[in-house]
């Protein structure tokens, strides 16, 4: 019986103690979890630095990562571009797709010109970059080499640097690339530029509240130059089919119209520019002659136009049976008035429009200023 006894006593003690060590390395063991854990981000789980802070935050930006070294230059405008560049540069390879269009919508958005940035300190990333970031690229290193516009020290302001014809063109370069990326990351920069460039080419810097005279002003203050007539008729004769040649198209019939002067109709037309180059109002829109606006200046481009545009109407390329205006390589059936220019076309019961213009017909040699 004492042997019997004796034997349950250590049989209860082996459990107890085996008890007391499993629940010791428990111990342990949570301990050790809780002390890894603490080390975790609370949210993704990531392991994180010994002092509580992320890898991401402490320079080893990877795809998807906390850029906030970045977040703070853009948002100091004393930032010098340069240093984006470099952040740009150094953080691209790693970077994830959105990281890259990230970096570049707050490159494209910093500042208040976009021209003070040095895009050639790119092109060591250029093989990272997207599509629309290289053509925009391209494009800015033709706005460094010959700018647009310049800033004048006599007139405190930036004005336009280019010959009529040069400017027109490269605003229609811009167009183009609105055309190619009409939402992608360099469309809102693209579309400033844009913009502002081929408002200035038409407006010639116009602005009588702050009695700024226009670039292509004729003899007097309130008259614009009848040499600036043959450039941008080349320039819509030349390219019907883009958005900046049917607004140009137009800005002729109404410089015909009001006989050269900037009176309050050519005002209205200048203040309803911006609407009109505004990408949303004709990125990829199928324009072919169905969306003319008809009335007084009214424009139908590369359509047949059945019942005319109305007084003053512009049809580029197409059919005017009835309509009075200005039809550019077209046929005018019955096409009459002082000012009607028929270049290249067919006119059959109207008055031959080859030489019927009072302005703006003869071939002018040289460049508008």
């Amino acid at each position: 019986m004492k042997k019997k006894k004796l034997l349950v006593q250590k049989t209860v003690l082996m459990a107890v103690c085996m008890t007391c060590v499993l629940s010791m390395s428990a111990c342990g063991f949570n301990k050790k979890n809780n002390q890894n854990n603490q080390n975790n981000d609370p949210l993704t789980g990531e392991q994180m630095s010994e002092t509580g802070e992320s890898n991401t935050s402490q320079g080893t930006n990877t795809a998807g990562g906390d850029y906030a070294d970045f977040d703070t230059m853009i948002n100091d405008q004393n930032t010098n571009p340069n240093d984006i560049i470099n952040y740009i540069n150094t953080n691209i390879v790693s970077a994830g797709v959105s990281d890259v269009e990230y970096f570049f919508r707050g490159l494209l958005g910093f500042g208040n010109d976009i021209r003070d940035i040095d895009f050639t300190g790119l092109e060591q990333s250029r093989q990272y970059m997207p599509e629309d970031m290289i053509a925009f690229m391209d494009l800015m290193k033709l706005e460094a080499d010959t700018p647009s516009m310049v800033m004048s020290n006599e007139e405190n302001r930036r004005v336009i640097n280019m010959t009529l014809s040069e400017m027109l063109e490269r605003a229609l370069l811009f167009e183009q690339h609105l055309e190619k990326y009409p939402d992608n990351v360099t469309t809102d920069a693209a579309e400033r530029l844009y913009m502002e460039i081929a408002t200035q080419a038409i407006t010639g810097g116009y602005d009588k509240t702050a009695g700024i005279s226009h670039y292509y002003k004729g003899a007097t203050e309130d008259v614009i130059d009848q040499e600036s007539l043959q450039y941008y008729q080349q320039f819509a004769e030349a390219n019907p089919d883009s958005n900046l040649g049917r607004i140009v198209a137009e800005y002729v019939t109404i410089l015909r119209t009001n006989q050269f002067q900037i009176n309050d109709a050519v005002e209205e037309f200048y203040m309803g520019l911006q609407e009109r180059l505004a990408v949303k109002t004709w990125a990829n829109t199928n324009n072919n002659g169905q969306t003319g606006t008809n009335g007084i200046n009214g424009t139908n481009t590369n359509g047949n136009n059945a019942t005319g545009n109305g007084t003053n109407g512009t049809n580029i390329n197409g059919n005017n049976t009835t309509g009075n205006g200005t039809n550019t390589n077209g046929n005018n059936t019955t096409g009459n008035g002082t000012n009607n220019a028929n270049k290249r076309g067919n006119n059959t019961n109207g008055n031959n429009a080859t030489n019927n213009s009072n302005a703006g017909n003869a071939v002018i040699e040289g460049t508008a200023r």
